[in-house]
């Protein structure tokens, strides 16, 4: 009897330690996998500790995963300066996935001209970590399938792990069927017309990494908590109080505390 006390004592001290680690544990990334898509499309001001935003966002790879598009001149403008390799050393060292913006001008742009900025992000870029392209302006109808097609195998050939297409809208879904983009943003617009927003059905087909959207003129820490909320299907989010002309060239106010939300365990917005 006393032995079997002493066992059961022995269970219930064993139960308590493991509650009090798995109390004090951090997580490090949200389970669910949601991902923050940052258009970073801010200079690398690396020599002003007051004008430098890379460092931040390096910093916050530590609690959520980022994504981060890297546009030096709307596309590579040609090998990166100094202050650009900096920057970019910064990111890759943090372990964020980088994407080169590329403009495509809804498939009017001559293929020959996008696949020439893919080839210097391929040349220039990569060997500093950038894995992915980022094709911007892309025609949302399958009657364009076969160009983004061509696009699509072009990077992964210069042996790019990732393309995202930013139609900024919903998409044919021949795109997802077809395997055509890695990721698709299907809304990139203001937070007052998503509020009335309607995402297709086809999104709850596929996997939320599948998909992104982009919101800006979100004003405050609670409404990119509603944007959450109204997007369980999406993989991949970022929300910023910006708006434009030029509504992603700074972080958001609230930018530590939306990136908090992205360790959230089970990923719970209050």
């Amino acid at each position: 009897m006393k032995r079997t006390l002493f066992g059961a004592g022995l269970l219930v001290l064993s139960l308590f330690l493991v509650g009090c680690f798995y109390i004090t544990r951090e997580p490090t990334f949200n389970p669910v996998g949601k991902k923050i898509l940052l258009p970073l499309y801010i200079y690398p001001m690396w020599w002003d500790s007051n004008l430098y935003r890379w460092d931040e966002v390096a910093a916050a790879a530590a609690k959520a995963e980022i994504w981060a598009i890297i546009n030096p001149a709307s596309g590579p403008g040609g090998p990166p300066n100094s202050d650009y390799i900096r920057g970019l050393s910064d990111l890759r060292d943090a372990g964020i996935t980088m994407l080169g913006y590329v403009w495509t001008n809804y498939g009017a742009r001559p293929m020959g001209d996008v696949e020439a900025e893919v080839d210097i992000y391929a040349e220039h870029f990569q060997p500093l970590g950038l894995s992915g392209i980022f094709f911007d302006g892309v025609n949302s109808s399958a009657a364009w399938l076969s160009y983004y097609r061509d696009l699509f195998n072009y990077a992964k050939s210069k042996g790019f792990r990732w393309v995202v297409l930013n139609p900024g809208t919903s998409i044919a879904e021949d795109y997802l069927t077809q395997g055509v983009g890695d990721v698709i943003v299907v809304y990139e617009d203001n937070y007052a017309n998503f509020l009335n927003h309607t995402f297709p059905a086809y999104v709850g087909r596929y996997p939320p990494d599948r998909f992104a959207i982009l919101i800006w003129g979100v004003s405050t820490l609670a409404e990119a908590q509603e944007v959450l909320r109204r997007a369980p299907g999406i993989g991949f989010v970022h929300c910023t109080d910006d708006t434009p002309p030029n509504e992603w060239d700074t972080l958001p106010a609230y930018w530590e505390e939306w990136v908090e939300l992205f360790r959230q365990p089970l990923y719970y917005v209050p």
